[in-house]
């Protein structure tokens, strides 16, 4: 595991040297988005099934997969971060989170 984490750093150095940092305006935007998009998948995954992992799964994977061709997008024009990523996926698990306990409570 050790060699490929190396192998990656000395093939990609410039996500090695990654300079943004992950207390930023810009990760609060990345989380409020995620959030966002992970919420409205976990709505429109509810007349779609009645099974509560579904819903989650939904949500969840659609607002990670916004996320990742957020940063695929930014890789074309070198400004690919995971640090981005991560706090789009923070937000995207927050955001169905937030969508299953209205879903619960208005059952």
């Amino acid at each position: 595991m050790r060699i490929l984490i190396i192998i990656a750093l000395v093939a990609c150095p410039t996500w090695a040297a990654a300079q943004d940092k992950w207390f930023a305006a810009d990760k609060a935007q990345h989380f409020g988005a995620g959030a966002a998009i992970a919420g409205a998948g976990y709505a429109v995954a509810v007349p779609l099934t009645r099974r509560t992992g579904w819903r989650i799964t939904i949500g969840t994977s659609v607002g990670i997969a916004a996320g990742g061709g957020k940063e695929l997008r930014d890789r074309r024009r070198g400004r690919r971060s995971w640090r981005d990523f991560a706090w789009t996926a923070g937000g995207a698990v927050t955001g169905t989170v937030v969508a299953w306990v209205i879903d619960k409570a208005t059952d």
